[in-house]
């Protein structure tokens, strides 16, 4: 499936258990070699007694992401399709409600932001509205988490930036011991962004769901906007975010089904 482009393979381990290897990982998200994708994510009975499902979400290095929030829309979606009327997704970075939205789209209700520097984490205190870092073009992120940190840095142009080239250093910062996700925003108008993202472990994304949601905080602290219900518009199409007056936030966008089909115990793999 894929939200916008940002593509994942997706298993269904509830009734048999698919706990892959990171060689595994690497050789099922191989564009070349594997089915490809930019994760791998399997459904696992939940651990919460108030969550429906439990999601892995493995990054194409074989490490454990703890959210995506694209990958969390897919996976949603095909629970809701199994009958639930409103869904609770379990992940590392937490609990997730989501329900349908229209034409087809899944909105996810997410809880607020931290912004503190150590639940980014950064290596030591530090004013997260604006970091002492730069790269080329990118300087002064705004730094906050959304069950994953990201770092987000504000633009004229979105698409003038070249973000191989300047992201990876950002994110290899010694004062992001875990690293981060390197937003690069531009403001369009109040309630209109412009997008994309580097996301670890270095993949430039068609879209990312936890990005948006960042893009528009980070421009909300900065000042640089006042809506509460924004659309930011990333490499491969819109989402929108709304922010809550408790700073809690609905994300809302498309997904689909590019293909289906099983692995072979020929080759290792479960089934």
């Amino acid at each position: 499936m894929h939200g916008l482009g940002n593509d994942f393979v997706i298993v269904d381990g509830r009734s048999h258990a698919f706990r892959p290897d990171p060689d595994t990982i690497r050789a099922i998200c191989d564009r070349h070699r594997g089915v490809g994708g930019d994760q791998l994510l399997v459904i696992e009975p939940p651990s919460a007694p108030t969550a429906d499902a439990r999601m892995r979400i493995y990054n194409v290095d074989g490490t454990e992401a703890e959210t995506c929030l694209n990958a969390t829309r897919c996976v949603c979606w095909l629970l809701l399709e199994e009958g639930f009327d409103k869904v609770r997704l379990e992940t590392l970075g937490g609990l997730i409600a989501a329900r349908r939205a229209a034409g087809g789209d899944v909105a996810l209700r997410l809880g607020a932001p931290r912004w503190d520097w150590a639940a980014i984490p950064l290596s030591q205190p530090a004013d997260t509205g604006g970091l002492d870092m730069e790269s080329g073009p990118l300087s002064h992120p705004v730094a906050l988490n959304l069950g994953n940190p990201h770092l987000v840095c504000f633009v004229p142009d979105r698409d003038a930036v070249d973000v191989r080239r300047w992201a990876p250093a950002l994110a290899a910062n010694p004062a992001l011991p875990e690293g981060a996700n390197i937003g690069i925003a531009q403001v369009v108008t109040d309630d209109r962004l412009r997008a994309v993202v580097w996301e670890r472990p270095g993949i430039l994304t068609q879209a990312c769901g936890s990005g948006a949601c960042a893009a528009v905080l980070a421009a909300r602290r900065r000042g640089l906007i006042t809506a509460r219900r924004v659309v930011v518009e990333m490499p491969g199409g819109n989402l929108t975010v709304e922010v809550h007056e408790d700073d809690s936030l609905t994300l809302t966008g498309p997904v689909a089904i590019a293909f289906s089909g099983r692995f072979s115990t020929d080759h290792g793999i479960a089934a």
